[in-house]
């Protein structure tokens, strides 16, 4: 199967790989990505290869996305996050769906703490209370 993958407009990633779902294999994994535009929307990607992971994983770091777990996050598309604590992470919304609804994303709190840090650099343009 030929897959063709956008990366460039990609603003969140989750991974499936045999350690999180026993069902998958190498050959058969799966991915949800999230794209941006006037609303996000979200792909459901099956039969996916490790290799076909692995690239997409490659060049979303590249692209200085923020990893936690098996969730790769662009810092940019982040709108607003709120940390519950620093263990149990916190909470980014990414945007909005067709119908108004938030699209929310928990990160672990070292992942948290990494977003935060970028998005207060005096190139983040956020704030951080």
């Amino acid at each position: 199967m030929n897959r063709f993958i956008n990366v460039n407009l990609v603003i969140a990633a989750q991974l499936t790989t045999p350690a999180e779902n026993p069902l998958v294999t190498d050959t058969s994994r799966m991915m949800d990505i999230w794209f941006g535009g006037s609303s996000v929307k979200k792909q459901l990607f099956r039969k996916v290869t490790k290799c076909e992971q692995e690239v997409i994983v490659e060049r979303l770091k590249a692209r200085g996305f923020i990893q936690s777990g098996n969730l790769l996050l662009d810092p940019s598309a982040v709108l607003f996050a709120e940390m519950e604590n620093q263990f149990l992470g916190g909470i980014v919304t990414i945007g909005y769906q067709d119908n108004g609804k938030p699209v929310e994303l928990k990160l672990s709190g070292k992942a948290f703490n990494e977003l935060c840090g970028r998005l207060s650099s005096p190139h983040g343009g956020g704030v951080v209370c």
